[in-house]
């Protein structure tokens, strides 16, 4: 998976540190470069330039391939909307914008944005989950119906291999990794996904042992991740 996120504010910085933690290859965009300079040892690439110029998008290479641009940039709307525009112009194809408010999102529809988001309703619904499926602890979307989520192993899977109980059979889920081990970090006012991290093991194998305390990263529908949750809600 490969992104390009431009705007390295508080939002875009936690979303590039999560994607790379994710296994993407994330290159980072901004025109400042004290926030390029805090981040550059921490993705696969980093740029200082103005992504308002479109000479500077041209340099990206972003035409082509399998890659996802999201303009990150918030409050200054009026660059985010220059920003969109210049990549709807150069055919970027899986492009997301984030929007600040009702007007901005109407504006990116008008350019041609079709996904568009806004940082608050990721929060509200991320937050919602959490309240609403006990042993779900983050929830993050990938489209309109897939997610990316992290789950507590259920109970009854401790010392069974990953071969034998179903996960994809029965219930169209994806292992991508196992959250594994001491909890290290802190969390800060850039961590916007918000819990400190535990170490991920290699990429599953189907004879891998789950361990009490394990943490599953799952792929798949929302409609699955919720069924799944529900079937091990812990009593």
């Amino acid at each position: 998976m490969k992104f390009v996120i431009i705007g390295c504010g508080q939002f875009g910085r936690a979303l590039a540190l999560c994607l790379t933690d994710l296994g993407a290859e994330v290159t980072v965009l901004d025109e400042r470069e004290a926030p390029i300079a805090a981040i550059k040892d921490r993705v696969a690439f980093s740029r200082v330039g103005d992504a308002t110029d479109i000479r500077v998008l041209r340099k990206l290479s972003l035409v082509g391939g399998d890659i996802t641009v999201i303009v990150a940039v918030g409050e200054q709307y009026e660059r985010n909307l220059i920003i969109s525009a210049q990549l709807r112009e150069l055919g970027v194809k899986n492009l997301l914008s984030r929007s600040v408010n009702d007007l901005h999102t109407r504006i990116l529809q008008h350019i041609g944005v079709k996904d568009i988001f806004r940082v608050e309703d990721v929060a509200a619904r991320q937050l919602a989950a959490h309240f609403t499926s006990e042993g779900l602890i983050r929830l993050r979307r990938m489209d309109n119906t897939h997610s990316l989520a992290d789950v507590d192993l259920p109970a009854e899977w401790v010392n069974r291999k990953l071969n034998e109980v179903g996960l994809r059979d029965n219930f169209n889920l994806n292992l991508l990794t196992v959250r594994r081990g001491d909890v290290h970090g802190k969390q800060t006012d850039d961590d916007v996904f918000a819990t400190p991290e535990q170490p991920v093991i290699d990429t599953p194998k189907p004879d891998l042992v789950f361990q009490e305390g394990d943490v599953l990263v799952l792929f798949g529908r929302d409609t699955d991740l919720q069924r799944f949750v529900a079937r091990y809600k812990r009593s």
